[in-house]
């Protein structure tokens, strides 16, 4: 029926056509719609549980990531140990080249002064005798005069 002859028959009757016609066009629709919302409603649930995944993975890469830091720091502490450390032994190593050169010219050294010391302990023996000819000398060639030195 055409609006027209509804109208023409009754005025009351053509809201109710139109309300009818909305109902109608609004099953058709909710036909089409109800199940893109059951999907949608499916997807949801399915996304929830995705993002709950996600959040734990997301959660254990931020764990991962500290105790990497934590470990890159710590190597970076051991590297600068190590470099501190390789620097102290070759520090050491030409501390000890230095001490055995140092050695090595204090031998010549020894046996000057082994020598320096016996000549030394012999002229010790000497000295008394070197003492009364040194004194003699002073009061021989003194400021004494020669009735006095003799």
């Amino acid at each position: 029926m055409t609006e027209a002859r509804i109208k023409a028959a009754s005025q009351d009757l053509l809201p109710v056509r139109i309300w009818v016609k909305a109902m109608i066009k609004y099953h058709a629709v909710l036909k089409i719609v109800d199940p893109m919302r059951e999907t949608a409603r499916v997807m949801g649930e399915k996304l929830g549980v995705v993002m709950s995944a996600l959040a734990e993975k997301q959660k254990t890469v931020r764990e991962i990531n500290e105790e990497l830091d934590i470990l890159n720091a710590t190597g970076a502490k051991l590297v600068a140990q190590a470099k501190q450390l390789n620097d102290d032994i070759e520090d050491c190593q030409k501390k000890l080249v230095r001490a055995e050169k140092m050695i090595g010219g204090l031998e010549g050294e020894k046996v000057r002064w082994t020598e320096t010391v016996a000549n030394l302990t012999s002229q010790q023996e000497m000295l008394i005798g070197d003492c009364l000819i040194a004194a003699g000398m002073v009061s021989y060639a003194g400021p004494f005069t020669s009735l006095y030195r003799e």
